[in-house]
């Protein structure tokens, strides 16, 4: 079971959504769709998904599905916004489109009213926005690996809250951009006109959002709504990076950029250990 688990839940989708990025890096070509990227993710998030549940009534069995269905419907929207324009007011409305009509979607426990929804839309909207203006300038490993780091956070999170299923599809995404990393700087002599473009900044903040939610309503140790929150916010540490004391130097704001992040997501993880580490010993006395 963990072989399978291993293969078709992590390995397999990891590699077939770095393939996807990976090709999309290396485009000649300046111009073109906006979208590959947030593609790729997206669908290493839903194969791996889709390995462990069946889509077969799963509106009503495996309502978690909701969760890698309203990124792949995210992924798709900010990719037909960014084809038909270039505006940026125009693209962020395409982002506020995308995510809330995510957020719209998961309809899972603790989600059922729309309005909390919505607002869970805006907060993703909210985080692509500003994910989106750091990545757009940072071209290099660093924003890679800072972002998996962020997302294993979360990943350990939803494992630590009992929701394994969904741990899965999570570090599915994270192990990708982590071989996108690997991959970054063997061609890094190459002439790279593209980085984590703007779907995939969507993509990435409605992962860590949307899908902190899902951890949420499935949690069934009562983890701290703290751990859940710096989770989703995470992938926001790339702006560490972008500090007026750092930012001019490279070496030191590559370095700063993962240490942004994994610092939040190493802090949600302890801050759940410490819970049910308290818990634990409250039981045992």
């Amino acid at each position: 079971m963990e072989m399978q688990i291993l293969l078709f839940g992590i390995a397999l989708p990891s590699f077939v959504g770095a393939a996807f990025g990976i090709w999309f890096i290396r485009r000649k070509q300046a111009g073109g769709l906006d979208c590959f990227f947030g593609f790729a993710l997206a669908s290493a998030l839903f194969l791996s998904a889709i390995s462990e549940e069946s889509l077969i009534h799963f509106a009503v069995l495996n309502r978690w599905l909701w969760f890698p269905l309203s990124i792949l419907v995210c992924a798709s929207i900010v990719a037909l916004g960014a084809f038909f324009t270039n505006s940026p007011g125009a693209r962020t409305l395409v982002v506020l489109t995308s995510t809330i009509s995510a957020a719209v979607l998961l309809n899972i426990p603790s989600w059922e009213i729309l309005i909390n929804r919505l607002f869970l839309g805006v907060g993703a909207a909210t985080s692509a926005i500003l994910l989106a203006q750091v990545v757009k300038r940072r071209k290099n490993i660093s924003t890679y690996l800072a972002l998996s780091l962020s997302l294993i956070g979360l990943s350990v999170l939803t494992m630590l809250s009992g929701f394994a299923k969904l741990a899965i599809p999570i570090g599915a995404v994270s192990v990708c951009l982590g071989i996108i990393s690997v991959v970054h700087v063997a061609i890094q002599s190459q002439s790279l006109h593209r980085g984590v473009d703007l779907s995939g900044a969507v993509v990435i903040a409605s992962i860590a959002t949307l899908g902190a939610a899902t951890g949420f309503g499935y949690d069934t140790t009562n983890l701290p709504i703290s751990s859940w929150v710096i989770a989703a916010i995470a992938p926001l540490g790339l702006w560490m990076g972008e500090l007026p004391m750092i930012r001019s130097r490279t070496i030191l704001s590559a370095w700063a950029r993962i240490c942004g992040c994994a610092i939040l997501a190493a802090t949600a993880i302890l801050i759940a250990a410490l819970l049910l580490s308290s818990n634990s010993h409250s039981l045992s006395e």
